[in-house]
């Protein structure tokens, strides 16, 4: 269970009717990207944005842990902690709906990317799906339903921690938007990195008020 102070609300203007949740990058936290939410909350739709285990509120020193260990068994141990998101997701889900939400959004960036596209593969509960500088590694092709729900994935072409071929790949299969930024690296360009935001907020909205 996730305490309520780990999770941040951006309230919507008018009557709330939807939510989209924000999944922040590994070693950050909800709280940074106060600023970025509000590119998505419209008449209606609210931003939740919770802590990932380990991070923000919820610190329990595990990332300092993870800094020590070598890259294989690091990297696995970051895939850990977007696998324990992927089973919280459900519950965030049922939070919104409790809130009012009909329908939900969700959106991740990095690690948070990683755990949206792995929401694909449960029974999914969100109605539009944007991953951010992801790959689907913690994704069975064989239980999604490509082009359900919509996704869009946004990709840096110089990105060494996240390559974008898997990402490219899983958009062709999936039936994904893809908006790739050949010039960026995993830290983006500023004019690139506000392009997709803008794009996904746009992407995230639209089919929110389908």
């Amino acid at each position: 269970m996730i305490p309520d102070e780990a999770i941040h609300i951006l309230p919507c203007q008018g009557e709330l009717h939807a939510s989209i949740i924000l999944l922040h990058g590994y070693s950050s936290h909800a709280s940074v990207h106060c600023e970025d939410g509000k590119a998505f909350v419209s008449d209606g739709i609210e931003v939740m944005m919770p802590d990932a285990p380990g991070h923000g509120y919820r610190d329990d020193g595990r990332l300092a842990q993870i800094a020590t260990l070598p890259d294989e068994e690091r990297l696995a141990a970051i895939h850990g902690i977007a696998r324990e998101w992927i089973d919280e997701l459900p519950s965030l889900a049922a939070k919104c709906k409790l809130r009012g939400s009909s329908r939900i959004g969700l959106i991740g960036i990095s690690l948070g990317g990683f755990a949206a596209l792995g929401a694909l593969a449960q029974p999914c509960p969100f109605a539009v799906i944007a991953a951010v500088l992801a790959a689907p590694a913690l994704l069975d092709p064989a239980a999604i339903t490509p082009g359900q729900p919509p996704v869009l994935l946004g990709l840096a072409g110089r990105d060494t921690a996240v390559p974008p071929e898997p990402g490219r790949q899983f958009a062709r299969d999936y039936g994904a938007e893809l908006h790739e930024y050949p010039e960026s690296e995993h830290f983006m360009r500023g004019e690139d990195w506000n392009d997709l935001w803008s794009r996904s907020a746009a992407f995230l909205q639209q089919h929110l008020n389908a």
